[in-house]
């Protein structure tokens, strides 16, 4: 597809020629996404990124996963420190520096603390959390032959955590039910393009990931490039959301109080291998 063509283009021209972490996958992931004003968002950047703009509005996202087979993308070190699974949380937006797209992170929760430490060294804004995650089989009890790894249409998930601090860390937790349906672009599965499939593809098929150093806010400003499959894509309903805290601490108290601002919703079983090329000065 088209991003990732763009995305091989952009790392065959880049100056650091080397990976500097894999993941086996990406599973499990919910997508939530609100519209907000671009000069909103524009006061929320660090200077030289720009709000990328679809249907005319910004979007700040709020992503839930799971993260299986962290490690070293280098032989010797996936040999001697092995690969990690853990959860993940983080509120994102989506940018633009020299017309290449990409992601900006506010906030990245793990609840692995190795991780965290990792990331943060390489300039991106993770948070080490206590958190859990559960899966509802109940749709597919008399199904002794399910696959409890691989997401059907009609389970339910929940999630929850809770960043590690003393003083009012910020929580979230969510419950969601994944539709059911054979495809067509009425029910669960986005096989189709149609407007919902046409944002959803917008929002999730980034290969760019765009820091600011130090703390978030510059001056430097730094772009990584991931490499992955396409993301598969179904339709996902909340049953329950509070992500009032992660949104507030992230600066946007406005969408924290529950504006009358419906999300856009989107679910992935996952994809991988991701591979991450080291973020470089840009």
């Amino acid at each position: 597809m088209a991003e990732i063509e763009a995305s091989q283009a952009l790392i065959a021209k880049r100056y650091l020629k080397f990976r500097f972490m894999m993941h086996d996958a990406w599973e499990n992931a919910l997508f939530v996404h609100w519209p907000v004003l671009p000069e909103r968002l524009t006061e929320m950047l660090p200077r030289g990124l720009e709000p990328d703009i679809m249907d005319g509005s910004a979007w700040v996202g709020l992503v839930l996963l799971t993260e299986r087979g962290v490690s070293s993308s280098h032989p010797l070190g996936r040999a001697l420190v092995p690969p990690i699974d853990h959860l993940g949380a983080n509120i994102r937006t989506y940018v633009r520096r020299n017309g290449v797209p990409g992601i900006f992170f506010w906030s990245l929760e793990c609840s692995s603390t190795l991780a965290s430490i990792g990331a943060r060294a390489a300039g991106i804004p993770y948070f080490p959390a206590s958190m859990s995650r559960s899966v509802d089989f109940e749709p597919f009890a008399k199904n002794k032959d399910v696959d409890v790894q691989k997401a059907e249409p009609g389970f339910t998930f929940e999630f929850s955590s809770t960043r590690y601090g003393i003083c009012s860390p910020p929580r979230v937790s969510a419950r969601w039910r994944l539709q059911s349906g054979n495809g067509s672009e009425h029910d669960g599965l986005c096989d189709t393009e149609n407007g919902f499939t046409r944002r959803a593809r917008w929002f999730v098929e980034r290969y760019s990931v765009y820091a600011a150093w130090p703390w978030g806010k510059g001056p430097l400003l730094l772009r990584g490039d991931v490499q992955h499959p396409q993301w598969p894509l179904q339709r996902a309903v909340i049953e329950s959301l509070d992500a009032s805290e992660l949104l507030q601490a992230a600066g946007w108290t406005e969408l924290a109080s529950g504006e009358n601002l419906a999300p856009h919703v989107c679910f992935s079983r996952g994809v991988g291998p991701v591979e991450f090329w080291m973020l470089e000065p840009v």
